[in-house]
């Protein structure tokens, strides 16, 4: 390889890092903004505007009580919440998946369809039916209520995610399995379940990232402060004398904060699990 070729792969390697970084603090550049504006004077956000507080207070985190409920009871609200519906995902999802990704038949198809319907059904279009569903079973102000409405959203996501992994495992591991002498829940429990951990650490991600983030079931079915989740506090900062931005992006911080933490920590699962497939379904 000639001297100029190497200089202009050095160069190009250059670029391509100038635009990651770009890429990646433009991206960041709301997060920097949520924390910024939180650690500002109270109503500093509009008056002296700046990409530097001039001050860094934390006032906004001196997170009051309000009617009797403290942020942690939201807190820990949206735990049982997410780790609820995270439970029920799992134990329907896995071998739902495995049903669908492993037997042939006309029917699959078919319930491939609804699953992909089901995911791309807005929660809106739900919320009525499942109001006055609940309502009759007596599931309004409950988080038994709240685990199933989110379950309704996880669930189709996680089966299609799940169908891959269970889809692409070599038919001989099975049959080697059903030949040692190992029945049907055996072979699912001890060879199909451990080879698919990726597939399912992603879909235990993803159904507690987005039964975190719920607020529309939550706000929707859930009318007790006492019960609340956590995303509900974000109309606390809202009153009727206006928006107070650094209550709100305290909230938000909040918030969002053990989702990052998550993702930090399980990102190669997460990237690994939403693309498989892309190329072969």
């Amino acid at each position: 390889m000639s001297i100029a070729m190497k200089q202009k792969q050095k160069a190009s390697r250059v670029i391509y890092l100038i635009l990651g970084i770009a890429v990646t603090c433009l991206f960041l550049f709301p997060l920097y903004w949520m924390v910024s504006t939180s650690l500002r004077a109270p109503g500093s956000t509009f008056i002296n505007p700046s990409f530097f507080p001039e001050s860094i207070q934390f006032t906004a985190y001196v997170l009051e009580t309000e009617n009797g409920v403290s942020i942690w009871s939201y807190f820990m609200n949206s735990v049982v919440v997410s780790l609820g519906t995270t439970i029920l995902t799992t134990i329907l999802a896995i071998p739902a998946a495995y049903a669908i990704g492993r037997f042939r038949n006309k029917t699959v198809s078919t319930i491939i369809f609804i699953f992909l319907v089901a995911q791309m059904m807005p929660s809106s279009l739900i919320l009525t039916p499942l109001f006055v569903t609940f309502s009759n079973l007596g599931l309004i102000n409950n988080h038994l209520g709240v685990m199933l409405a989110d379950a309704t959203i996880t669930i189709p996501f996680s089966v299609i995610i799940l169908r891959t992994y269970f889809k692409d495992i070599p038919k001989e591991l099975e049959e080697a399995a059903l030949i040692d002498g190992a029945g049907p829940y055996a072979t699912f429990l001890r060879i199909m379940v451990p080879v698919t951990y990726p597939g399912i650490i992603t879909a235990i991600s993803m159904s507690l990232i987005m039964s975190w983030g719920d607020m529309v079931f939550s706000l929707t079915l859930l009318t007790k402060d006492s019960l609340r989740t956590l995303p509900l506090i974000l109309y606390k900062a809202m009153g009727e004398l206006g928006v107070r931005w650094e209550v709100l992006m305290a909230y938000a911080t909040i918030v969002i904060l053990p989702i990052i933490i998550m993702f930090v920590f399980l990102q190669r699962f997460l990237i690994s699990g939403l693309t498989a497939g892309s190329v072969k379904g």
